[in-house]
């Protein structure tokens, strides 16, 4: 019998939530989709795009940048959507020789 590796102490925190069926099966279909189902795994990169929110955020307020009202956001948007749309269709096209 093969013994299992146990937790370096302090490695991990474990904490429990609660969310609709919904919810977890999303989840789920991620952790199974990009971490090779390590629900944790996604866990933490939710977690770390929660840190750069809040970076931004502290940002913003550090040098008085006013937040967009959400039309101004939902143009802003648009315009990233529009010119990543644009650079694919660049890049498709390739380089004429």
């Amino acid at each position: 019998m093969k013994r299992k590796k146990g937790r370096r102490t302090g490695a991990t925190e474990t904490f429990s939530v609660s969310v609709d069926a919904t919810t977890k099966r999303a989840l789920r279909t991620l952790a199974d989709k990009e971490f090779g189902g390590n629900l944790s795994a996604l866990v933490t990169e939710l977690a770390e795009e929660a840190r750069r929110r809040l970076a931004a955020g502290a940002y913003l307020s550090r040098h008085r940048i006013p937040s967009l009202t959400p039309d101004q956001a939902a143009e802003l948007e648009a315009e990233i959507e529009r010119e990543v749309a644009g650079a694919k269709r660049r890049a498709r096209g390739g380089r004429a020789a």
